[in-house]
Parts: C-alpha cells; sequence; structure tokens
C-alpha cells in the first residue's frame, strides 16, 4: 500500500491538455483519498455488516410493509429469476406470513440493534472520509434514527418505486433511481454526520446516485446469470454467495461515493 501511495504522490497532470487536467487531478486526488482510508476494507466491511445485520431488518420490513409481496418475491422481480435460482431464493428467505407471525417487539429490537452495527460501518466510511471525529453517544443516537428512516423508506416507498419502473421502463427506472438514489445519499450523511449545508454534501449524493443507478441497470444483467450459475452450482448457499457479491460491489459504490464527494470539497477549499 505505501508502495502505491509513492507511486500516486509522483504523478503529475502539468503536461496534460488543460481541459482534462483539472478532472485528471480530481480522479487521482480521490483515488489517494480511497487508499487513505483503506477504502477497500471498509468497502468489504460495509458488505460482510450488510449481509448479517441489514438483510436480516430489511426481510421484516418488507414483510410488514404494504401489498403481499416479501423479500423472496421483491428479489426474484428485481433481478428477473427464473428456474432453480428463483426456487432458490424462496427457499432461503422465509415467506411473509411466516416472517409476519414470528415478529415480536423484542425480535424488533434485537434486529435494529443488530443493525446498527451496519450503520456504524457507514458511518465510519463518511467520517474518514469527510476527517470527522467520532462523537461517542451521539454518533448511536445519529444511527438509530437513519436506521429507522431506512426502515420507513424500504416499507413505503420501495413499492412505490419498483411499480414507477415497471409502467415507464428502463431510460425512466435509471432516472428514478438516480433522483431516489441522490436524496438517500445526501439524507444520509447528512444523519449520520450531524452536517447541515446539504450543499457540502451534494457532490458525493450525486456521484453515489449515478453509481446507484449504473449498479441497478447492471444487476438486471449480472445477476440472474451469477445467482442461476451460484443455484445450479452450489445451491441455497450459492444463492448466499452471489447476493455477498453483490453487496460488495455495492459496498465500493457506497465508499467511492464519499470519497469522491470528500474529495470535491477538500478541492474547492484548497
Amino acid at each position: 500500500m505505501t508502495r502505491w501511495r509513492q507511486y500516486l504522490d509522483s504523478i503529475s497532470f502539468e503536461e496534460a491538455p488543460a481541459p482534462l487536467r483539472k478532472p485528471l487531478e480530481l480522479c487521482l486526488h480521490a483515488l489517494r483519498r480511497f487508499l487513505a482510508i483503506e477504502g477497500a476494507q471498509q468497502a468489504t466491511v460495509i458488505a460482510a455488516q450488510a449481509f448479517t445485520s441489514l438483510i436480516p431488518l430489511l426481510v421484516v420490513a418488507a414483510a410488514l410493509s404494504p401489498g403481499s409481496s416479501d423479500m423472496a418475491d421483491r428479489i426474484v422481480e428485481r433481478f428477473g429469476l427464473e428456474g432453480d435460482s428463483a426456487r432458490s431464493v424462496h427457499q432461503l428467505f422465509a415467506s411473509a406470513g411466516t416472517t409476519e407471525s414470528a415478529v415480536t417487539w423484542i425480535s424488533i429490537v434485537i434486529l435494529v440493534l443488530s443493525a446498527l452495527s451496519f450503520t456504524r460501518a457507514i458511518q465510519r466510511v463518511f467520517q474518514r472520509a469527510y476527517d470527522r471525529e467520532p462523537e461517542g453517544l451521539k454518533d448511536q443516537q445519529r444511527g438509530l434514527t437513519w436506521v429507522l428512516c431506512l426502515g420507513v423508506w424500504v416499507t413505503l416507498l420501495s413499492p412505490l418505486h419498483e411499480s414507477l419502473e415497471d409502467l415507464a421502463g428502463i431510460i425512466f427506472a435509471v432516472l428514478v433511481s438516480s433522483a431516489t438514489g441522490f436524496l438517500l445519499w445526501l439524507g444520509t450523511p447528512m444523519l449520520l454526520l450531524g452536517e447541515r449545508d446539504w450543499r457540502y454534501l451534494a457532490p458525493g449524493a450525486l456521484v453515489s446516485g449515478l453509481l446507484g443507478a449504473l449498479l441497478s441497470v447492471a444487476s438486471s444483467v449480472y445477476v440472474p446469470i451469477l445467482m442461476d450459475w451460484s443455484a445450479e452450482k452450489y445451491g441455497l448457499i450459492g444463492i448466499a454467495f452471489a447476493l455477498q457479491s453483490w453487496l460488495l460491489v455495492a459496498g465500493f459504490m457506497v465508499v467511492i461515493g464519499a470519497v469522491f464527494g470528500a474529495t470535491v470539497v477538500r478541492d474547492r477549499q484548497r
């Protein structure tokens, strides 16, 4: 890692054409920032915490949300799964009726507390990217607020989001994903960092929203192929492998968005 940093520090774009100089320097600064906060490790932690902590909470939120579809139905519809992969997903996730009947207030509290570890991983990324110091109890309170808001987001807005995409097609789906992603990744650091100036966080939210839209489109092609292959080769555990790999890509998206936004802010201040 040190050699990479030394190599990046030696790179200069002084001889590059003037219109390309600033964009290239911005990308270089973002890459240096990514290495400085150990971005690959942070993305891996986010993916692991999402798989073990966030997905169970989303399963419960999907079961309690309006409509008859559960988490398995939404995954199958979202990625257009068929055959062995669709059957494996339904076997992996309990039905909405089974989940709803098993939910108690105690289990919800346990799930929320477990999801806070995922929140902490996201919070740590933004704190390191924007050079913010941890604030102890305030961080816990902000994390709890964010988890509750995320649960409301999934419960109420996800069905509406899917309906709009089905009605208008792929182009509108990208626009909707970008807009909702921008709002999500603008509100996330505002809650987790306690930052009130939304303009300060807008560049990172814009990048995260665009990356999320691209990931959404790419996932529609890539994930069904990966899940079909994994389900045929490994069965239920193959679906878990496929979900974990998709979460890892999403984790990198989160880190890159935070790093790029922080780099834009630092360059403006400089």
